[in-house]
């Protein structure tokens, strides 16, 4: 699998995660990402509580997005088609914390970055969206097309839950 394509799904996974949580756009009921709650997860996890925190954020970014999608047939940003998520998990491994933490100090930061992948903006209903097929989720412009649809949604506040179809 691409390696920069594996790091720029990571991004955005902490991007969407986040700005998702309580204290920013408040989608999902969690604060893993901020700083208390890095520093509450280094107590359990003194050498993986970076990739705590975005298995956690993940995991309640991953129930809202199932809730309101559904589970069949279906990948969004938080489950992706299984050899994508494995490859995922691997890089985040291996991954030092500092290399993401500077985009998420605050919330304009992380909008930015979100802003820097989408490079530009779309106009996007509330809700989930269909955006295409699961052979396009590898492809370099699924990330500025699922990144545009969360940079909307962030902005606009609405929840924008852009998907991908097995067909």
């Amino acid at each position: 699998m691409n390696e920069e394509l594996i790091r720029k799904y990571i991004l955005l996974r902490t991007l969407v995660g986040y700005l998702g949580e309580k204290s920013q756009c408040n989608w999902w009921d969690t604060n893993f990402l901020s700083s208390a709650g890095l520093k509450y997860l280094e107590i359990n996890f003194p050498r993986s509580s970076f990739v705590a925190a975005i298995t956690s954020v993940s995991e309640a970014a991953r129930l809202l997005h199932d809730s309101r999608i559904g589970k069949g047939g279906v990948y969004h940003l938080f489950r992706l088609p299984f050899a994508l998520e494995e490859s995922l998990h691997h890089q985040l491994m291996g991954m030092e914390s500092a290399t993401f933490t500077p985009a998420i100090k605050d919330k304009d930061k992380a909008l930015l970055q979100l802003q820097a992948l989408a490079g530009s903006t779309i106009d996007a209903s509330e809700g989930p969206l269909h955006i295409g097929t699961e052979k396009q989720i590898q492809q370099k412009n699924s990330i500025k097309e699922l990144a545009r649809h969360y940079l909307h949604g962030f902005l606009n506040g609405k929840q924008v839950l852009p998907y991908f179809s097995t067909t």
